[in-house]
């Protein structure tokens, strides 16, 4: 309830608005009752078809009053939910955007999409009429009232009615919770299991892995099925309970009423008058039930994203550097990932000068591509520190920093969007020329030319169904859009034909010449002779750097890969 008053007091205005049209919704409410009671103890008594006129006419004035005021609040309610709705996704999309990887890669991607999709269900919870309903229901006082004082014997049993009803809810909800939480572990499963067919396509094929998809899909189906039946046989007790409850409760208004009119302390027009209100009471209650547990879902959802939230970010507010010059300090650097009870590598010492290339090797799993992360910023030590110009990357502005870069993963993977959208991620204010230079360099060209639509094709699925050549020279164009100082790139001339080796080789020449500085992870041997120093990460814990005699890198020769 805490984020209820939170937002309904947000704007003050509009918060006494909504109570204002609340209470007149709720009054105009009284009206039936009022009207039938009227019709039959005057109308009916004396046959003046005047009162009948006056009465049927008030009604119809109190039903179109009551239909604009409860519009006019509905439009209210969601006027004041639309602001904190909007602020849940856009802190569900900031943190997807900018929050550190290392703890954003402990959440799967199916944990990732049920969080993504938690302010959907928050927003459903703060839907327009559970707001009214939450709001109604001080106003169940007012027709308690109006039962008491016309019978205070037939207003005991309404109370009683509604205690049983809200306790009923309570205890349902409460029974129901560990169902609700398996449903949601089992449909977090299937989710995952599902994407990761999606994303295996090829894989799924060529081996006929069909079979054991459609095993485990059925396992999980069954799953779900059989939680899904354990709610719905809940839901359908819990909705014949409160449906026995009403129809207990008319019975016991009108066999308690009845004898109260036989013995002559009530009319008919009253009892008539009494179940109507009662009714009322009973529904407000419900939804004021139905509209809190809802909430209190919202609020467990909320639990979840607030962790979610607190997640550390990067920062765009860091230092930026007046004449970043590509210097790099590694000092006491040391790496270990949460779930490894060794480190992948420590104790390393290295000094940078701009203009040096500098070559990463080690086998597979020895930590290179770790080691490129941490050199942009996407991975942090877990000891020393890495400085740039001798400020510790952490203190940097982030998206300062990512522009002074030109990065290639080992995996490049891209935005669902057009081949120039994903070029100029990093430079969005790109010119034609750039675009072309960065283009024609990473030899795309031939590529591009084959589509009608050349850089405007769409790229989906992330870039998976591009030919993974293609995904490389794409790579290349978008590092070097950005024409950053400080070149990083990971393993460039993995999966590349002649062509693209070349092409990789010729850039590499190129930022030698313009004294750029060099990280390149690498088994190339071409790449391997032209590097200044060499890391090895295969020595463990320790990694060996070697330096070369030269006091300049050496040009990465062209011709085919080695």
């Amino acid at each position: 309830m805490q984020e209820f008053f939170r937002r309904l007091f947000l704007s003050r205005r509009l918060a006494a608005e909504l109570v204002v049209a609340s209470f007149f919704v709720n009054l105009l409410s009284l009206a039936m009752p009022i009207f039938v009671i009227q019709i039959l103890s005057r109308y009916i008594g004396y046959g003046f078809d005047g009162t009948l006129y006056t009465l049927t006419s008030g009604m119809c004035l109190a039903l179109l009053l009551g239909y604009g005021f409860n519009a006019v609040r509905q439009k209210i309610a969601a006027a004041i939910c639309r602001g904190p709705d909007a602020e849940l996704h856009e802190k569900v999309q900031q943190i997807l955007a900018q929050a550190h990887l290392q703890p954003l890669a402990r959440y799967s991607h199916s944990e990732l999409h049920e969080l993504a999709s938690g302010p959907n269900l928050i927003q459903a919870a703060f839907a327009p009429a559970r707001v009214t309903a939450l709001l109604d229901m001080p106003f169940f006082l007012l027709f308690f009232l109006a039962i008491y004082l016309i019978s205070p014997i037939l207003s005991l049993i309404t109370l009683i009615a509604v205690g049983v009803s809200v306790l009923a809810g309570f205890l349902d909800k409460e029974a129901n919770r560990e169902n609700d939480m398996d449903m949601r572990d089992a449909a977090t499963a299937y989710r995952g299991a599902l994407a990761a067919a999606m994303s295996a396509k090829e894989a799924v094929r060529a081996f006929w892995g069909g079979e054991y998809l459609k095993g485990l899909w059925r396992r999980q189906q069954e799953n779900i099925e059989q939680v899904r039946n354990r709610i719905f046989d809940r839901q359908g007790r819990a909705k014949g309970v409160l449906q026995t409850l009403a129809s207990l409760l008319r019975v016991a208004v009108y066999a308690v009423g009845a004898k109260l009119v036989v013995e002559g302390d009530l009319t008919v027009g009253a009892l008539i008058g009494v179940s109507i209100l009662a009714s009322k009471a009973f529904m407000i209650t419900n939804g004021f039930v139905q509209a809190f547990l809802m909430l209190r879902k919202a609020d467990e959802t909320q639990e979840r994203l607030g962790k979610f939230f607190s997640l550390p970010r990067e920062s765009e507010e860091g230092t930026t550097l007046q004449n970043y010059l590509g210097g790099v300090q590694f000092k006491d650097v040391g790496f270990a990932y949460p779930t490894s009870s060794t480190p992948l590598f420590e104790s390393l010492n290295l000094a940078v000068a701009p203009g040096t290339l500098v070559a990463v090797s080690g086998y597979n799993g020895s930590g290179k591509s770790t080691f490129i992360k941490m050199i942009v910023g996407l991975y942090s030590p877990r000891r020393g520190s890495i400085l740039a110009d001798g400020v510790d990357l952490r203190q940097l502005s982030a998206p300062w920093w990512r522009r002074r870069l030109a990065y290639l993963p080992q995996e490049p993977v891209f935005i669902n969007g057009t081949f120039r959208d994903n070029i100029t991620l990093l430079a969005p204010d790109a010119n034609e020329e750039t675009l072309e230079d960065a283009v024609t360099a990473a030899s795309l060209r031939r590529y591009l030319d084959q589509s009608p639509t050349g850089l405007d094709t769409m790229i989906s699925d992330s870039g998976a169904s591009l030919p993974v050549g293609i995904r490389k020279r794409l790579g290349l164009a978008r590092a070097l859009v950005g024409q950053g100082q400080l070149v990083v790139f990971d393993e460039p001339t993995e999966g590349l034909d002649t062509e693209g080796c070349k092409a990789v080789y010729d850039i590499m020449s190129r930022f030698i010449q313009l004294g750029r500085t060099m990280f390149v992870v690498t088994q190339d041997p071409r790449i391997l002779n032209a590097a200044q120093v060499i890391v090895d990460l295969s020595t463990k814990p320790v990694p060996t750097v070697r330096e070369t005699p030269r006091s300049v890198p050496q040009q990465v020769a062209g011709g085919s890969h080695g």
